[in-house]
């Protein structure tokens, strides 16, 4: 079962990851939680402001209309397994190629899949390491 949840992060793709960041910083008050680079190379940002925290990543290939809007909304996972199981098994489309993950964040790295909402934004379920 994949209900209630806690909300864990809203990801944000931009051009800019450090212009982007230090707006939300400087302008919005947000704190800079996490520092990574993806397995490309690319910076990735975490940024926290009350409950709310944005994952920001830096992707060139993003089109201009999608750059700076939101990518998805993500959900905490304490099996990533079992919570992937049973989306397939619901027959939920997943946008993913399966679980995947990116051992440069956080201590030891995170696991998570995505699955398309009805209206077509993605929602992910995320395990941090």
């Amino acid at each position: 079962m994949i209900k209630n949840r806690r909300h864990a992060h809203i990801g944000l793709g931009t051009k800019d990851v450090e212009a982007t960041s230090k707006w939300y910083t400087d302008v919005l008050g947000f704190e800079l939680i996490g520092d990574f680079k993806a397995p490309d190379g690319n910076p990735i940002k975490f940024l926290k402001n009350s409950d709310v925290v944005y994952e920001m990543y830096q992707d060139g290939s993003i089109s201009p209309e999608a750059a700076g809007k939101i990518d998805h909304y993500s959900f905490e996972s304490q099996d990533i397994e079992a919570d992937y199981d049973y989306c397939v098994k619901q027959g939920y489309q997943i946008t993913t190629n399966a679980i995947e993950g990116i051992p440069t964040l956080w201590d030891h790295g995170v696991r998570y899949f995505k699955i398309a909402s009805p209206t077509g934004e993605d929602i992910e379920f995320c395990q941090i390491l």
